[in-house]
Protein backbone atom coordinates (compact mmCIF):
# COMPACT_ATOMS: atom_id res chain seq x y z
CA UNK A 1 0.00 0.00 0.00
CA UNK A 2 0.89 3.61 -0.59
CA UNK A 3 1.14 5.94 1.98
CA UNK A 4 2.78 9.44 3.43
CA UNK A 5 5.70 9.37 5.40
CA UNK A 6 8.75 11.35 6.35
CA UNK A 7 11.84 10.25 5.10
CA UNK A 8 15.71 10.87 6.81
CA UNK A 9 18.20 11.26 3.95
CA UNK A 10 21.58 12.58 5.45
CA UNK A 11 22.85 14.49 8.51
CA UNK A 12 21.20 17.82 9.00
CA UNK A 13 19.08 17.41 6.14
CA UNK A 14 15.37 18.16 6.54
CA UNK A 15 13.29 15.28 6.32
CA UNK A 16 11.36 14.67 3.16
CA UNK A 17 7.61 14.13 3.24
CA UNK A 18 6.50 11.78 0.06
CA UNK A 19 4.76 8.85 -0.54
CA UNK A 20 6.30 5.02 0.49
CA UNK A 21 5.13 1.87 -0.27
CA UNK A 22 4.78 -0.18 2.49
CA UNK A 23 4.45 -3.84 2.53
CA UNK A 24 2.29 -6.20 4.41
CA UNK A 25 2.71 -8.21 8.09
CA UNK A 26 5.37 -11.14 8.05
CA UNK A 27 4.50 -13.63 10.36
CA UNK A 28 4.19 -12.46 13.77
CA UNK A 29 3.80 -8.56 12.98
CA UNK A 30 0.88 -5.68 12.62
CA UNK A 31 0.32 -3.16 10.67
CA UNK A 32 -0.65 -0.11 12.41
CA UNK A 33 -2.91 3.01 11.09
CA UNK A 34 -0.87 5.77 13.23
CA UNK A 35 -3.40 8.11 14.88
CA UNK A 36 -0.39 10.27 16.15
CA UNK A 37 3.49 10.20 17.20
CA UNK A 38 5.39 12.02 19.25
CA UNK A 39 8.44 13.85 18.25
CA UNK A 40 11.31 12.82 20.49
CA UNK A 41 15.10 14.09 21.13
CA UNK A 42 16.52 10.27 20.13
CA UNK A 43 14.91 11.26 16.67
CA UNK A 44 16.96 14.25 16.59
CA UNK A 45 20.13 12.79 17.67
CA UNK A 46 20.36 10.23 14.61
CA UNK A 47 19.28 14.02 12.23
CA UNK A 48 22.35 15.34 13.76
CA UNK A 49 24.70 12.26 13.48
CA UNK A 50 25.09 11.53 17.67
CA UNK A 51 23.36 8.27 16.48
CA UNK A 52 24.24 7.39 12.80
CA UNK A 53 22.01 5.30 10.98
CA UNK A 54 22.32 3.85 7.72
CA UNK A 55 20.29 6.77 5.26
CA UNK A 56 18.08 6.46 4.02
CA UNK A 57 15.83 5.75 7.35
CA UNK A 58 11.90 6.30 8.35
CA UNK A 59 12.43 7.94 11.56
CA UNK A 60 9.66 8.36 15.07
CA UNK A 61 9.38 6.09 17.63
CA UNK A 62 7.21 7.07 20.01
CA UNK A 63 3.87 6.01 18.02
CA UNK A 64 -0.07 5.22 18.95
CA UNK A 65 -2.52 3.30 17.00
CA UNK A 66 -5.11 1.05 15.39
CA UNK A 67 -4.32 -2.31 13.96
CA UNK A 68 -5.49 -2.58 10.83
CA UNK A 69 -3.81 -5.95 9.75
CA UNK A 70 -2.48 -8.60 11.86
CA UNK A 71 0.36 -11.26 10.39
CA UNK A 72 0.76 -14.92 10.00
CA UNK A 73 0.44 -16.55 13.85
CA UNK A 74 0.04 -13.41 15.61
CA UNK A 75 -2.10 -14.20 18.93
CA UNK A 76 -1.85 -11.48 21.12
CA UNK A 77 -3.61 -8.67 18.69
CA UNK A 78 -6.36 -8.50 16.37
CA UNK A 79 -7.37 -6.56 13.62
CA UNK A 80 -9.23 -3.07 15.78
CA UNK A 81 -7.31 -3.02 18.48
CA UNK A 82 -5.51 0.15 19.61
CA UNK A 83 -1.96 0.30 20.88
CA UNK A 84 1.22 1.69 21.77
CA UNK A 85 4.27 1.21 19.67
CA UNK A 86 7.15 1.01 21.85
CA UNK A 87 10.61 1.64 21.00
CA UNK A 88 12.06 -1.58 22.80
CA UNK A 89 10.68 -4.78 21.86
CA UNK A 90 9.87 -7.75 24.66
CA UNK A 91 9.67 -11.35 23.41
CA UNK A 92 8.72 -12.52 26.46
CA UNK A 93 11.22 -15.94 26.37
CA UNK A 94 14.52 -14.54 26.77
CA UNK A 95 16.52 -14.77 30.00
CA UNK A 96 15.94 -10.39 30.40
CA UNK A 97 12.27 -11.21 30.11
CA UNK A 98 11.52 -14.00 32.18
CA UNK A 99 14.15 -11.99 35.11
CA UNK A 100 11.75 -8.93 34.94
CA UNK A 101 14.40 -6.87 32.79
CA UNK A 102 12.76 -6.53 28.91
CA UNK A 103 14.44 -3.54 28.70
CA UNK A 104 17.73 -5.95 27.87
CA UNK A 105 15.51 -8.52 26.04
CA UNK A 106 17.39 -10.12 23.11
CA UNK A 107 15.82 -8.70 20.51
CA UNK A 108 17.47 -5.32 21.09
CA UNK A 109 20.58 -6.51 19.43
CA UNK A 110 18.37 -5.72 15.67
CA UNK A 111 17.42 -2.56 16.99
CA UNK A 112 19.91 -0.76 14.60
CA UNK A 113 20.04 -3.39 12.05
CA UNK A 114 17.42 -0.71 9.97
CA UNK A 115 15.45 -4.14 8.82
CA UNK A 116 12.62 -5.70 10.88
CA UNK A 117 12.87 -9.39 12.85
CA UNK A 118 13.43 -11.63 9.47
CA UNK A 119 16.36 -9.07 7.79
CA UNK A 120 14.55 -7.78 5.52
CA UNK A 121 12.38 -4.49 5.00
CA UNK A 122 8.92 -3.40 4.52
CA UNK A 123 9.38 0.37 3.67
CA UNK A 124 10.29 1.07 -0.55
CA UNK A 125 10.05 4.55 -1.89
CA UNK A 126 7.55 5.06 -4.25
CA UNK A 127 8.66 6.63 -6.95
CA UNK A 128 11.82 4.97 -7.29
CA UNK A 129 11.62 1.22 -5.25
CA UNK A 130 14.60 1.82 -3.23
CA UNK A 131 14.49 0.18 0.25
CA UNK A 132 14.26 2.63 3.32
CA UNK A 133 15.29 1.72 6.62
CA UNK A 134 13.47 1.00 9.61
CA UNK A 135 13.61 2.93 13.25
CA UNK A 136 13.56 0.63 16.21
CA UNK A 137 10.88 -1.85 14.42
CA UNK A 138 8.74 0.89 14.45
CA UNK A 139 8.90 4.32 12.42
CA UNK A 140 6.39 6.16 13.64
CA UNK A 141 6.58 9.26 10.83
CA UNK A 142 4.06 7.92 8.75
CA UNK A 143 0.61 6.83 8.36
CA UNK A 144 1.21 3.55 8.65
CA UNK A 145 3.84 1.17 10.16
CA UNK A 146 4.41 -2.50 9.69
CA UNK A 147 6.18 -3.58 13.18
CA UNK A 148 6.59 -6.94 15.71
CA UNK A 149 4.13 -7.95 17.96
CA UNK A 150 6.68 -7.62 20.26
CA UNK A 151 6.94 -4.02 19.83
CA UNK A 152 3.00 -3.27 20.74
CA UNK A 153 1.24 -2.56 24.14
CA UNK A 154 -2.88 -2.78 23.81
CA UNK A 155 -4.91 -0.02 25.28
CA UNK A 156 -8.59 0.45 25.92
CA UNK A 157 -10.01 2.44 22.55
CA UNK A 158 -11.48 5.28 24.02
CA UNK A 159 -8.67 6.75 25.50
CA UNK A 160 -6.78 9.87 23.40
CA UNK A 161 -4.02 7.90 21.68
CA UNK A 162 -2.56 11.72 20.60
CA UNK A 163 -1.69 11.88 24.50
CA UNK A 164 -0.78 8.23 24.77
CA UNK A 165 1.34 7.99 22.59
CA UNK A 166 3.87 9.66 24.99
CA UNK A 167 3.95 6.32 26.80
CA UNK A 168 5.76 4.64 24.10
CA UNK A 169 9.27 6.34 24.91
CA UNK A 170 9.66 9.80 26.29
CA UNK A 171 7.10 9.35 29.27
CA UNK A 172 7.73 5.91 30.55
CA UNK A 173 11.43 6.66 30.16
CA UNK A 174 11.44 9.26 32.72
CA UNK A 175 8.74 8.83 35.12
CA UNK A 176 10.18 5.05 35.27
CA UNK A 177 13.73 6.11 35.88
CA UNK A 178 12.26 7.54 39.42
CA UNK A 179 9.93 5.31 40.47
CA UNK A 180 11.36 2.00 38.94
CA UNK A 181 15.32 2.67 38.58
CA UNK A 182 15.72 5.10 41.88
CA UNK A 183 12.66 3.99 44.39
CA UNK A 184 12.26 7.35 45.51
CA UNK A 185 10.84 7.36 49.05
CA UNK A 186 8.91 9.83 51.21
CA UNK A 187 11.18 12.70 51.72
CA UNK A 188 14.35 11.99 49.92
CA UNK A 189 15.42 14.28 47.54
CA UNK A 190 16.07 14.71 43.83
CA UNK A 191 18.18 16.84 41.13
CA UNK A 192 16.56 17.11 37.37
CA UNK A 193 19.26 17.74 35.08
CA UNK A 194 17.18 18.63 31.87
CA UNK A 195 13.63 19.48 31.49
CA UNK A 196 12.15 18.52 28.64
CA UNK A 197 9.72 15.41 28.24
CA UNK A 198 11.84 13.51 30.02
CA UNK A 199 12.74 15.79 32.89
CA UNK A 200 9.25 16.53 33.16
CA UNK A 201 7.85 12.82 33.44
CA UNK A 202 10.66 12.27 36.13
CA UNK A 203 9.71 15.16 38.00
CA UNK A 204 5.92 14.36 38.06
CA UNK A 205 7.78 10.54 39.23
CA UNK A 206 9.31 12.01 41.99
CA UNK A 207 6.10 14.50 43.04
CA UNK A 208 3.90 11.10 43.33
CA UNK A 209 6.70 9.14 45.09
CA UNK A 210 6.56 12.18 47.58
CA UNK A 211 9.84 13.42 47.10
CA UNK A 212 10.83 16.25 49.81
CA UNK A 213 12.50 18.36 47.31
CA UNK A 214 12.70 18.09 43.67
CA UNK A 215 15.69 20.42 42.37
CA UNK A 216 15.22 20.88 38.26
CA UNK A 217 18.03 22.18 36.11
CA UNK A 218 17.80 23.63 33.05
CA UNK A 219 19.48 26.42 30.81
CA UNK A 220 16.47 27.59 29.41
CA UNK A 221 13.82 29.06 31.96
CA UNK A 222 10.83 28.40 30.00
CA UNK A 223 11.70 24.70 30.70
CA UNK A 224 11.81 25.86 34.44
CA UNK A 225 8.34 27.06 34.00
CA UNK A 226 7.35 23.92 32.97
CA UNK A 227 8.82 22.05 35.83
CA UNK A 228 7.58 24.12 38.59
CA UNK A 229 3.86 23.58 37.19
CA UNK A 230 4.58 19.47 36.94
CA UNK A 231 5.98 19.27 40.60
CA UNK A 232 9.12 21.11 40.90
CA UNK A 233 10.29 22.30 43.89
CA UNK A 234 12.80 24.34 43.20
CA UNK A 235 14.39 25.48 39.84
CA UNK A 236 18.09 26.46 38.97
CA UNK A 237 18.94 28.48 35.49
CA UNK A 238 22.24 26.93 34.33
CA UNK A 239 24.56 29.00 32.85
CA UNK A 240 26.74 25.75 31.73
CA UNK A 241 28.87 26.14 34.94
CA UNK A 242 28.29 22.98 36.93
CA UNK A 243 30.06 24.19 39.93
CA UNK A 244 27.94 26.66 39.96
CA UNK A 245 24.53 24.87 39.91
CA UNK A 246 26.28 22.47 42.59
CA UNK A 247 26.62 24.96 44.73
CA UNK A 248 23.38 25.77 44.38
CA UNK A 249 21.85 22.27 45.18
CA UNK A 250 24.42 21.69 48.51
CA UNK A 251 22.71 25.80 49.44
CA UNK A 252 18.93 24.60 49.00
CA UNK A 253 20.44 21.02 50.81
CA UNK A 254 21.70 22.32 53.70
CA UNK A 255 25.08 21.57 52.52
CA UNK A 256 24.20 17.39 52.11
CA UNK A 257 23.16 17.02 47.96
CA UNK A 258 20.32 15.62 47.36
CA UNK A 259 20.05 11.57 47.33
CA UNK A 260 19.55 11.10 43.62
CA UNK A 261 20.38 12.55 40.46
CA UNK A 262 18.91 12.05 36.61
CA UNK A 263 20.85 12.90 33.73
CA UNK A 264 18.56 13.72 30.84
CA UNK A 265 20.26 16.00 28.30
CA UNK A 266 22.79 13.29 26.90
CA UNK A 267 24.44 14.40 23.08
CA UNK A 268 26.85 16.68 22.98
CA UNK A 269 26.26 18.69 26.11
CA UNK A 270 26.84 15.58 28.36
CA UNK A 271 30.19 16.54 29.59
CA UNK A 272 28.44 19.64 31.36
CA UNK A 273 25.42 17.85 32.70
CA UNK A 274 27.17 15.22 33.92
CA UNK A 275 29.19 16.90 36.20
CA UNK A 276 26.05 18.44 37.36
CA UNK A 277 24.48 15.34 37.64
CA UNK A 278 27.48 13.43 39.83
CA UNK A 279 28.54 17.39 41.84
CA UNK A 280 25.01 17.40 43.19
CA UNK A 281 24.47 14.25 44.85
CA UNK A 282 25.57 13.22 48.25
CA UNK A 283 27.71 10.98 49.83
CA UNK A 284 26.36 7.65 48.90
CA UNK A 285 24.68 9.31 46.48
CA UNK A 286 23.11 7.78 43.27
CA UNK A 287 23.33 9.64 39.66
CA UNK A 288 21.29 8.06 37.02
CA UNK A 289 22.37 8.39 33.51
CA UNK A 290 19.05 8.76 31.00
CA UNK A 291 20.30 10.94 28.53
CA UNK A 292 22.11 8.92 25.50
CA UNK A 293 25.57 10.78 24.28
CA UNK A 294 26.51 11.12 21.26
CA UNK A 295 28.20 8.17 20.07
CA UNK A 296 31.33 9.07 19.49
CA UNK A 297 32.09 10.16 23.44
CA UNK A 298 33.69 7.46 25.30
CA UNK A 299 34.42 9.40 28.45
CA UNK A 300 33.01 11.20 31.34
CA UNK A 301 34.44 14.06 33.84
CA UNK A 302 33.56 12.11 36.78
CA UNK A 303 36.30 12.06 39.69
CA UNK A 304 37.00 8.35 40.90
CA UNK A 305 38.48 9.45 44.49
CA UNK A 306 35.22 11.27 45.02
CA UNK A 307 33.33 8.44 43.47
CA UNK A 308 35.31 6.02 45.52
CA UNK A 309 35.77 7.87 48.91
CA UNK A 310 32.44 9.39 48.94
CA UNK A 311 30.48 5.79 47.78
CA UNK A 312 29.28 7.65 44.72
CA UNK A 313 27.16 5.26 42.08
CA UNK A 314 26.37 6.12 38.28
CA UNK A 315 23.51 3.88 37.06
CA UNK A 316 22.42 3.64 33.37
CA UNK A 317 18.81 3.60 32.59
CA UNK A 318 17.13 2.51 29.42
CA UNK A 319 13.24 2.91 29.13
CA UNK A 320 12.87 3.96 33.22
CA UNK A 321 13.34 0.26 34.00
CA UNK A 322 10.10 -0.20 32.84
CA UNK A 323 8.56 -3.93 32.11
CA UNK A 324 6.71 -1.76 29.81
CA UNK A 325 4.32 -4.52 28.99
CA UNK A 326 2.42 -4.20 32.46
CA UNK A 327 4.04 -0.72 33.35
CA UNK A 328 2.25 1.30 30.97
CA UNK A 329 -1.00 -0.36 31.37
CA UNK A 330 -0.91 1.08 35.01
CA UNK A 331 0.53 4.40 33.59
CA UNK A 332 -2.67 4.64 31.71
CA UNK A 333 -5.13 4.24 34.87
CA UNK A 334 -2.37 6.68 36.75
CA UNK A 335 -3.89 8.84 33.91
CA UNK A 336 -7.39 8.45 33.84
CA UNK A 337 -7.85 9.20 37.16
CA UNK A 338 -5.68 12.20 37.14
CA UNK A 339 -2.50 11.10 39.03
CA UNK A 340 0.14 12.16 35.97
CA UNK A 341 -0.23 14.62 33.52
CA UNK A 342 0.40 13.77 29.66
CA UNK A 343 -2.05 16.75 28.27
CA UNK A 344 0.30 19.61 29.35
CA UNK A 345 3.24 17.68 28.13
CA UNK A 346 1.88 17.92 24.39
CA UNK A 347 3.19 21.78 23.70
CA UNK A 348 2.42 21.53 20.40
CA UNK A 349 0.15 19.39 17.78
CA UNK A 350 1.13 19.43 14.24
CA UNK A 351 0.51 17.52 10.99
CA UNK A 352 3.17 15.43 8.86
CA UNK A 353 3.67 18.41 6.46
CA UNK A 354 5.22 20.46 9.34
CA UNK A 355 7.38 17.52 10.95
CA UNK A 356 10.25 19.51 10.56
CA UNK A 357 8.73 22.66 12.60
CA UNK A 358 8.82 20.01 15.34
CA UNK A 359 12.52 19.30 14.75
CA UNK A 360 13.55 22.57 14.55
CA UNK A 361 11.92 23.17 17.75
CA UNK A 362 13.62 20.73 19.55
CA UNK A 363 17.06 21.90 18.40
CA UNK A 364 16.14 25.83 19.84
CA UNK A 365 15.35 23.54 23.11
CA UNK A 366 13.38 26.04 24.67
CA UNK A 367 10.06 25.62 22.64
CA UNK A 368 8.52 22.35 23.30
CA UNK A 369 8.20 19.89 26.10
CA UNK A 370 6.50 17.81 23.46
CA UNK A 371 5.41 18.33 19.94
CA UNK A 372 2.81 15.37 18.73
CA UNK A 373 2.32 14.24 14.99
CA UNK A 374 -1.56 14.13 14.63
CA UNK A 375 -2.80 11.89 11.50
CA UNK A 376 -6.10 12.07 12.35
Amino acid sequence: MRMKAAVAYGVNQPLVVEEVELDPPHAGEVMVKLHATGVCHSDVHSLTGDLPREWPVLLGHEGAGEIVEVGEGVTRFEKGDHVILTFLPSCGKCRWCHTGEPTLCDLGQYLRTGKLLDGTSRLHRASDGQEINHFLFVSTFAEYTVAPEASLVKVASHLPLEKLCLLGCGFTTGFGAATNAAHIKPGETVTIVGCGGLGLSAIQGAALSGAGKIIAVDVHEEKLDLAKKFGATHTIVSRQNPKEVADQVMEITWGVGTDYSFEFVGGQETDDTARVAFKSIRKGGTMFMVGVGAIQKKTMPIDPYVMALWRKRIVGVLFGDSQFQADIPKYVDLYEQKKINLDDMVTKELRLDDINEAIDDILAGNRVARSVIRFS
